[in-house]
């Protein structure tokens, strides 16, 4: 059985600022390429700026919630 964290070990308050930065970041990305989509002549390109702006923004969103979660925590 692997140990829980204890409520103020600093390798958790160190996980939450990663998290929190690159789901910033990742967010912020795919609303840059979410952006891109209106620039993109082809309807192929439409669909791939799409998809791709939904995935890294999805992983951004999960990330900031899990750093979210692990900072209620303490």
């Amino acid at each position: 059985m692997t140990e829980s964290p204890s409520q103020n070990d600093p390798r958790v308050l160190h996980d939450v600022q990663i998290n929190s930065a690159l789901g910033i970041f990742l967010v912020f990305f795919g609303v840059v390429v979410l952006v891109s989509i209106f620039f993109t002549d082809t309807e192929i390109g439409k669909l791939t700026n799409l998809g791709a702006a939904v995935v890294i923004g999805g992983i951004g969103a999960a990330m900031m919630y899990k750093a979210h979660r692990l900072k209620k925590r303490q």
